[in-house]
């Protein structure tokens, strides 16, 4: 079993990982998680404080233990309510998927970007 540091910039994951990213926040209050999407599905356990989150068009108030599952291509974002450390991973990227955040009119949706790209989108 590999372990893979925090700490490294250009993390390298075993080709049979379900995670290709990782991180832990430390957000204090009133900080924010800017609006944005994924081509990947994301990932939030809350260790400690709280905030509310917007993901897939719903409000959820967010505390220890809690864990907030995103899927690719839907918004979300977060406002800390109390000071917050919280683990963020990605799920499987996508051929041709995008790292990073992705902001409504600036990036395309996951579809429409492999159009731009003459490619297809797989079968799920």
């Amino acid at each position: 079993m590999p372990k893979i540091a925090g700490s490294e910039k250009n993390k390298t994951f075993p080709n049979w990982s379900e995670t290709q990213n990782f991180g832990v926040s430390h957000i204090k209050v009133g900080g924010e998680v800017e609006p944005h999407f994924h081509d990947c599905h994301e990932y939030w356990i809350i260790i400690s404080g709280r905030g509310n989150a917007m993901s897939e068009g719903k409000p959820y108030e967010l505390g220890p233990g809690d864990m907030l599952l995103t899927k690719a291509g839907d918004y979300h974002s977060l406002v800390v309510t109390e000071e917050m450390v919280a683990v963020y991973y990605y799920g499987v990227m996508p051929e041709h998927g995008r790292w990073g955040h992705l902001h409504e009119g600036e990036d395309l949706p996951w579809g429409e970007y492999l159009a731009s790209k003459g490619l297809t989108q797989a079968a799920e």
